[in-house]
């Protein structure tokens, strides 16, 4: 929907708009590739900070505090459409060596086993059992794969025209899988 600000929300924004500087400094990395260049997110902190300005409620509480969250956020999901679009781009083509697999879902309640991980190796035999897995585990090993390139389980779920319940039962799946899989143990051990 389009508004039009009024001049008390674009007073709002342009008092604030040293916020955007704060933001990208101190809660962005910016490397400087395309479309995710200081530049870029500036701009994308500037609409959310309009944005801000014109969802603000006074009654609500301080502005800034407010803002900062909505600029950050904003960047965040910037941040991701990205990564989304070039991973499309690639076709969804993995390099193992630089893949991250969260073990948010994997690790086990015995103890923390992230301390002991090399992350190339564990991409590299979740990669190789993938090979060896069928169906739901198949499909959960793939749903990890996409955790790690930082979509939702709602955004897989869209992507396998499922619900969010069955990705994440594909993914508990994948984990139990995975937990009994001599490689992988070996790797997180």
């Amino acid at each position: 929907m389009n508004q039009i600000m009024t001049d008390y929300q674009r007073e709002l924004a342009i008092e604030h708009l040293g916020l955007i500087d704060q933001v990208i400094r101190k809660r962005i990395r910016v490397r400087g590739t395309p479309l995710l260049s200081y530049e870029d997110f500036y701009s994308v902190g500037c609409e959310a900070l309009c944005d801000a300005a014109m969802r603000y409620r006074p009654e609500e509480g301080e502005f800034e505090p407010y803002a900062y969250v909505m600029l950050y956020h904003a960047m965040i999901d910037h941040c991701r459409k990205q990564n989304r679009q070039q991973s499309f781009a690639s076709d969804l083509s993995v390099d193992v060596d630089n893949e991250a697999i969260s073990l948010e879902v994997l690790s086990t309640t015995d103890g923390d086993i992230e301390d002991a991980l090399d992350w190339a190796d564990l991409a590299r035999v979740v990669s190789e059992c993938k090979k060896d897995f069928s169906g739901v585990a198949r499909l959960g090993i793939e749903a990890l794969e996409l955790k790690s390139l930082g979509y939702t389980s709602r955004e897989i779920a869209e992507r396998y025209s499922t619900t969010v319940n069955n990705v994440n039962a594909w993914i508990s799946r994948a984990r139990s899988k995975l937990l009994s899989d001599s490689r992988f143990l070996a790797a997180v051990t």
